[in-house]
């Protein structure tokens, strides 16, 4: 096969939906946002659709 060629890690990170941030509890790949965070992280910010948190 002549497509055939090894990806670059950054070209992965694409493919993948990005490098998740440390505490993320729930990354969404498609909008590259992190859904929910855990206690230690809860202050940051998460994506515009998701649920409000209780903490």
């Amino acid at each position: 096969m002549k497509n055939m060629r090894k990806l670059n890690k950054s070209d992965l990170r694409v493919i993948k939906g990005g490098i998740i941030p440390i505490g993320c509890n729930s990354w969404d790949p498609k909008v590259r946002c992190c859904r929910s965070w855990d206690a230690e992280h809860a202050g940051n910010p998460t994506c515009a659709d998701s649920p409000p948190s209780f903490a």
